[in-house]
């Protein structure tokens, strides 16, 4: 079988206008190892910006597909269900789209006239089964994670148990990738993933619905033997020039301390690179941050979400106190580790203070990068069944923005308008830098100026437009000293 893979890797939005990500998708480069290893031969379109039908359609022919194949998440959905139309009205091959949105919503992924299959969970084993199938013109009706159309009718089939060990897997095939498509700042980094899946339940995130469609939920955590992750990095490097740093995509690379001991001394004694990850606050400690400057950490990203505790608590479903927060925050400090703060604004039942909560709390932990995002409850998930419930969604069907860094809200939310979620997105580093210099001040000083900024963001006295200028005019003057610019 001849696969072709399509992959839109950009954002287009109103304000964001086109801006290519132009990154390695480990998923699809584990799917296509798999592949290959089965006999299969796989190619990939990288789309690094629009693409107009005819150039598409020109393109697709020119890899002679038997299968075309796409994969997912929520925002790039749209994309990927014009560009499979544009692939069913001109060829007669059939169609597959896997990753993340079809798990978590695949009724919906399934109901378009693009999409004849869809892969629902983890896709190695399934996807190879498929083809194999569809290879030999044997029946498609009865393999595992599959769904899809047949002769008029819906079929759904149960998913299979995770592969609980990944070292089993071949290194993710990252040659289907061409580096001429890279953005600037992924041609020296190389991307890795030691491990599969998240323990916690987050309202906002996708983990706690991926993991309860497997027959082995007890097992959706899955971490690669250090060995292996060090040797898929050795192999990678020494087949490659001009790899500078190490990205792991992992949701908390720290989560298992004994691993992460075992891997760090590996990593720093047989690779040495720089590297940057994921970390949860409340799982850090002054050892394991110490273990992760001395491997080499240049960057660790840490879930601020909220700096209000009762919003993190009952909504977000993060019972981490503020205090576990600062704390973590000084230990990468007191070890000279670069941070990013990862936000949100403009949850259901979120106020306009609690919104400034997390700008205050990101100007008390003084990361060296802050990341906000309008908050956008993906399908299914508990946050979403929230908005859902209490009328908050928008009739958009969240189509109306591809990237989480448009700073727009698309929710009906019932305490803070989309005026200001907007204007708190729009302005976040601004405020927090204008937050730090006012509690900054001697003696009586700094409450009142607080105060008086709270006041001015707050009050109905300055109109909307007249504060935006303002706060136009601030953001043109902002003195940066107080971020360290992280490449994250």
């Amino acid at each position: 079988m001849k696969v072709t893979f399509i992959y839109p890797d950009y954002f287009e939005t109103q304000d964001v206008h086109v801006e290519s990500q132009g990154r390695v998708y480990l998923g699809i480069c584990y799917l296509s190892s798999f592949l290959k290893s089965g006999g299969h031969d796989v190619e990939l379109i990288h789309l690094v910006r629009p693409i107009e039908r005819d150039e598409l359609i020109e393109t697709v022919r020119r890899t002679a597909p038997d299968l075309v194949a796409f994969s997912a998440t929520t925002m790039q959905f749209p994309k990927v269900r014009d560009i499979s139309s544009w692939v069913k009205q001109e060829f007669d091959l059939p169609t597959i789209c896997g990753g993340v949105h079809p798990t978590i919503s695949p009724e919906s992924a399934l109901e378009h006239p693009g999409i004849d299959y869809i892969c629902v969970g983890e896709g190695e084993e399934a996807f190879l089964e498929f083809c194999d199938a569809l290879e030999k013109g044997e029946p498609l009706e009865e393999i595992p994670n599959i769904w899809g159309k047949a002769e008029g009718r819906i079929f759904k089939n149960e998913v299979r148990p995770l592969v609980e060990d990944l070292d089993t897997l071949p290194f993710p095939d990252r040659s289907i990738f061409d580096p001429v498509n890279f953005a600037p700042n992924q041609r020296q980094r190389l991307s890795m993933l030691a491990s599969r899946g998240c323990p916690f339940n987050c309202s906002y995130c996708c983990n706690h619905l991926q993991k309860s469609i497997y027959p082995n939920s007890d097992k959706y955590v899955r971490f690669r033997s250090p060995e292996n992750v060090i040797e898929e990095i050795e192999a990678v490097l020494s087949a490659s020039d001009g790899i500078k740093q190490v990205r792991f995509d992992d949701d908390i690379l720290t989560l298992d301390r004994a691993w992460f001991r075992e891997f760090a001394a590996l990593y720093e004694a047989r690779v040495g690179l720089p590297f940057i990850c994921n970390a949860r606050v409340d799982l850090l400690n002054d050892e394991m941050v110490g273990s992760l400057k001395q491997a080499g950490c240049s960057a660790i990203a840490m879930g601020v979400e909220s700096g209000n505790y009762k919003l993190r608590k009952e909504v977000l479903l993060r019972n981490m106190k503020d205090e576990k927060i600062l704390k973590a925050f000084s230990m990468c400090h007191q070890h000279g580790i670069p941070t990013v703060s990862l936000n949100m604004v403009g949850f259901p039942h979120e106020t306009l203070d609690m919104a400034l909560d997390t700008v205050k709390m990101n100007s008390a932990i003084g990361p060296g990068m802050s990341q906000v995002t309008a908050v956008c409850p993906f399908p299914n998930t508990r946050l979403y069944q929230v908005c859902k419930e209490e009328g908050m969604l928008d009739e958009s069907g969240g189509d109306a923005f591809d990237t989480l860094f448009s700073g727009k809200s698309e929710l009906k939310l019932d305490k803070i308008s989309r005026a200001q979620v907007n204007m708190i997105c729009e302005n976040f580093v601004l405020l927090i830098v204008m937050y730090r210099r006012l509690q900054g001040l001697p003696g009586p000083l700094s409450p009142v100026a607080v105060k008086g900024l709270d006041l001015f963001l707050k009050t109905r006295l300055v109109p909307s437009k007249t504060r935006d200028n303002i706060l136009e005019r601030w953001r043109c003057r902002l003195d940066w000293k107080y971020f360290i610019g992280v490449d994250y």
